[in-house]
């Protein structure tokens, strides 16, 4: 990838955490899906992106585990303590955009669901390398999350490539290359044997059966090694400071 554009997906990536932290801020009891959905997309534009690759995906309590393939936001699911909260955004700015992710347990210990499913995100962005293919970081999430007796609730994938605007893509970019990523072969699927390289966004959803939880990263993987874009290192992972 040109190491402009690639500059430019860590940047948005950075400010997509920003705007994931101020979204998990403006929590608050009674609030619906909706609700929320409204203050993300005002915070996005004040923040100055431009579009999305994806809406605001946002899912309270036990719809957290839900793995549909359409996540409208609801106008009648309240916020209620104790829940679970489940964000995914995909805010995008010029030639690039994010795609981040987080769980929380809103005003309450985490339970270890959260705490496994953070893990599973860290230590799959660490496994990756040019050396993997793009079927072996499903199995290496699928195995950690069993290890620590959740299940993955990503049974179709756990992730997808992030493309950029060239080609039959530069048509309704960036939505056009979420679309895309409907393709097989850019999803992180057990049957993909393709080498892995370029830009993934890793995602694996992990439920204890009753609710689910996940956090989204995106990493870069060539010859000369593994980036995590949007952050400092494979320990900021899975955290909003």
């Amino acid at each position: 990838m040109n190491p402009d554009l690639l500059e430019q997906f860590d940047a948005a990536q950075r400010m997509g955490f920003e705007l994931l932290a101020s979204t998990v801020n403006a929590l608050e009891i009674g609030m619906t899906e909706a609700d929320l959905d409204s203050t993300v997309k005002a915070k996005a534009r004040g923040m100055g992106f431009e579009g999305w690759f994806h809406p605001p995906e946002i899912q309270f309590g036990t719809r957290s585990k839900s793995n549909a393939v359409w996540k409208v936001p609801s106008k009648t699911n309240h916020l209620s303590t104790g829940d679970m909260v489940v964000l995914d955004l995909g805010p995008a700015l010029g030639e690039a955009y994010a795609d981040v992710g987080t769980t929380i347990a809103f005003d309450v210990p985490e339970p270890p669901v959260v705490s496994v499913a953070r893990e599973v995100t860290r230590a799959t962005c660490g496994y990756a390398s040019h050396w993997k293919t793009v079927g072996e970081l499903f199995v290496f999430a699928k195995a950690w999350a069993t290890n620590n007796r959740q299940s993955l609730g990503s049974t179709r994938s756990i992730g997808h490539a992030i493309l950029p605007k060239e080609g039959m893509l530069s048509v309704n970019f960036p939505r056009s290359a979420h679309a895309a990523t409907w393709l097989r072969r850019h999803q992180i699927r057990f049957l993909n044997p393709a080498k892995l390289e370029g830009i993934w966004a890793i995602r694996p959803m992990v439920t204890d059966g009753t609710h689910g939880a996940a956090f989204e990263e995106m990493i870069f993987v060539s010859p000369d090694g593994n980036r995590v874009l949007g952050r400092n290192g494979l320990s900021e992972i899975g955290t909003l400071d």
